[in-house]
Parts: C-alpha cells; structure tokens; sequence
C-alpha cells in the first residue's frame, strides 16, 4: 500500500494532541479513575519509545529526543533493606483510605529538587522501584508494561510475572492495620508511578519543546490548565 508522510505541521499537530491527551487524562486520574494510568502509558509510549525495527517516538521524529527529562525520584540508597518506591508516595486518610500518590512537585525537598538527566538514563538507566522480591523497575519497564501488555494499547493474557506481582500482588508489601484489621492499600504502586512520570514528561515538554510553536498557540493553554491543575492535587 502506497504510503503518505506526513508534514512537519502534522507532526507538530500530532505533538499537541499527544500532550492534550495526556493533561486531560491526568486531571481524570487525579480526580479518581486509576486506569486513566493506561491511557497516560500509552501516551508516553508514543511520545517517547524508540523501537530498532518498527517504531519511531514522535519526540524522534521531531528531532527532540535530546532534550533533558525533570527527575523527581527520590535517590535510591543501596543500604535500605526495604522496598523502594521512588516516585510515590504514601497517602494515609481515615475516610479515603491509604493509598500510592503521586506526589506531583510535592514531597521534600530531596524530591522537589530540578534534577534533569539525559533521555537514556531517565528512561532505562535507573530503576524507581525495588520491590520486597528484589525485582526492581525502569520507568520504561513500567509504561510499556502498561501500554503493552496490560491494556493502555494492547491486553496481553501473560503478563510479566514481577509486573504482576506489583500491580496485583502487593510485590512493595505494605499493609495497612485498624482495630487489628490488616487490609492493602487501596491503589498500586505502578499506576501511580506511571502518574508521576506523566507529570515529569509534561514538565519537560513545556521546557524542552515550546520553542517548536508559535507564541499564542493553544498548546501554551493546556500547559496553563495543566499547572493550575497540579496546585491542586501537588501532595506537601
């Protein structure tokens, strides 16, 4: 089949609606619906995985994969003997319940550093969960084992068993005890994670990509709203 390749203008477009995707489907997981974690996977995917056969990131095909990715892990002590859990936090309500937050540019100040690392190295070069398993995770581990295999673009019936065990399996361990009552938390750590990456791919494209639009574009909005958004629901 004859193939089309789309402008420059297009893919800027394509950009746009990838960012406004992914603004409008973090206000709906803040607002309550875990699985908009999915949809944000596969933002993230498109926006940023490179494939050496098949796919192509549209930050690629833009000629900005080299832009420098905010951090907002907290730093990973080798020395910890339990679970680590870089990107989250833990959020205790006696109404709520407790649950896996993510904490936006909240948390303390080790986390709410502006710490910018290299594409590679935020994507696959260090890991952001240590679970009581020893298995531990990329933050590219958990997007495409979410958009991939667990229902952002993709259903897998096999799931990677260390992906499992975290979002299904309470893999971190954490239990919450009242009146002697042991009960999990309410979320998992994963979809909050992949939450969390979300908020520090759209802090980077404001930094790294606005240069690419012209100064009234509708693309300054969304960054606006998604700001406003995030005073909100940051965790202090």
């Amino acid at each position: 089949m004859a193939k089309y390749t789309q402008t420059r203008d297009e893919l800027l477009g394509q950009l746009k609606a990838q960012i406004a995707f992914m603004q409008q489907s973090a206000s709906s997981y803040d607002n309550g619906f875990e699985d908009e974690s999915k949809r944000l996977a596969a933002a993230i995917r498109i926006l940023v995985h490179d494939t050496s056969h098949q796919s192509t990131s549209l930050l690629t095909l833009l000629d900005k994969k080299n832009i420098k990715f905010y951090n907002s892990a907290l730093p990973f002590n080798p020395r910890n003997i339990i679970p680590y859990n870089g990107l989250t936090m833990i959020k205790m309500s006696s109404r709520e319940g407790t649950s896996y937050e993510a904490p936006l540019d909240g948390g303390p100040p080790v986390r709410s550093r502006t710490d910018k690392l290299s594409f590679s190295l935020w994507w696959e070069g260090m890991f952001v969960i240590k679970d009581k398993n020893g298995d531990t995770f990329t933050r590219k581990e958990l997007v495409l084992s979410t958009a991939n295999m667990d229902g952002g673009a993709h259903v897998d019936p096999h799931l990677d068993k260390a992906y499992a065990n975290l979002s299904r399996f309470n893999a971190l361990g954490w239990k919450v005890f009242r009146k002697d009552v042991e009960d999990d938390f309410k979320n998992n750590p994963a979809s909050a994670s992949v939450r969390q990456i979300s908020h520090e791919v759209i802090k980077t494209l404001r930094d790294g990509i606005t240069g690419l639009f012209a100064p009234n574009d509708s693309l300054f909005e969304i960054f606006r709203a998604y700001e406003e958004h995030c005073k909100k629901y940051t965790i202090i």
